[in-house]
């Protein structure tokens, strides 16, 4: 008795195979790329509330003074009381001079050493995972200047359109007051405070620093009540933080970018009127 063949695919049925997975995947690809963009994008806005609740807890830890918004190098930068130091010796024994070429294990001990490293207790949330710098800058985000930060380094004073806040509760609107947002600085390292131009008021008419765009068109903020929230950019907007140099501060045009820059400005962290400047 004579077995029967099996019969194998033809060439035109593995074709027709293939391209339909071809097409399968052309279908899914882009859906999987931005579900995965979106679960980053839910993991740095876990990082930022996870740092504004320790920014938060330090606050009422310390008579309601907050933590400076500068980056310690022990010696002519900010204060001890600063969120995240500038990177530091391993072995503890000074700052270290060429920050912008630090190494990871340097960038994080200055971070160990920041006032708010004993509420994370960990390196990480420091890190939006759509940053992809991380042979140079680790830390991801930033913090305003007027929070204790540039103007008055741990002292009162600030400038006639932007004050500086040195407590928790002088800060007016805190669901509308962003304490801190994203950054990544050109030279290699989030050096200091995230500034704004701040002779102008809320009437300035260019950006100081950028923002980084990481999550589509659009950047996350962590607020002063603890929430977080991503900000969508107008076309002017993205390609202003897309050929931004330093120090170039840009002047939007559009009514759009405008509108932009008034937002941003709109959110930065002010004391309330009546608050009490000061310690």
């Amino acid at each position: 008795m004579r077995r029967r063949r099996k019969r194998a695919f033809t060439l035109i049925e593995l074709l027709v195979v293939i391209a339909v997975i071809a097409i399968l995947m052309a279908i899914l690809m882009p859906a999987l790329s931005r579900a995965k963009e979106a679960a980053k994008t839910i993991k740095c806005q876990a990082n930022l509330r996870t740092l504004t609740t320790a920014w938060y807890a330090y606050a009422t830890d310390n008579e309601d003074r907050i933590c400076g918004s500068w980056n310690y190098n022990g010696s002519n930068w900010g204060s001890p009381c600063d969120w995240a130091w500038a990177p530091w010796q391993v072995d503890g024994s000074a700052s270290v001079s060429d920050y912008f070429n630090a190494t990871l294990e340097q960038r994080y001990e200055g971070i160990e050493r920041g006032t708010l490293y004993p509420y994370t207790k960990s390196v990480a949330c420091y890190h939006c995972p759509s940053d992809k710098s991380v042979g140079k800058n680790f830390r991801s985000y930033s913090m305003p200047d007027s929070l204790n930060g540039w103007w008055a380094k741990d002292k009162p004073g600030g400038t006639a359109n932007w004050k500086n806040v040195l407590r928790l509760t002088q800060i007016a609107r805190p669901a509308e007051a962003y304490v801190l947002l994203e950054e990544n600085d050109p030279r290699g390292y989030n050096i200091n405070a995230w500034v704004i131009d701040p002779t102008g008021g809320v009437n300035a008419t260019k950006w100081s620093d950028p923002i980084v765009v990481w999550h589509g068109a659009r950047s996350s903020f962590g607020f002063a009540d603890g929430h977080a929230e991503t900000w969508k950019w107008s076309v002017e907007t993205l390609k202003l933080f897309r050929d931004f140099t330093t120090w170039q501060q840009p002047t939007p045009q559009t009514t759009e970018g405008i509108e932009d820059l008034k937002r941003t400005h709109r959110g930065w962290p002010a004391p309330s009127q009546g608050a009490r400047i000061g310690r």
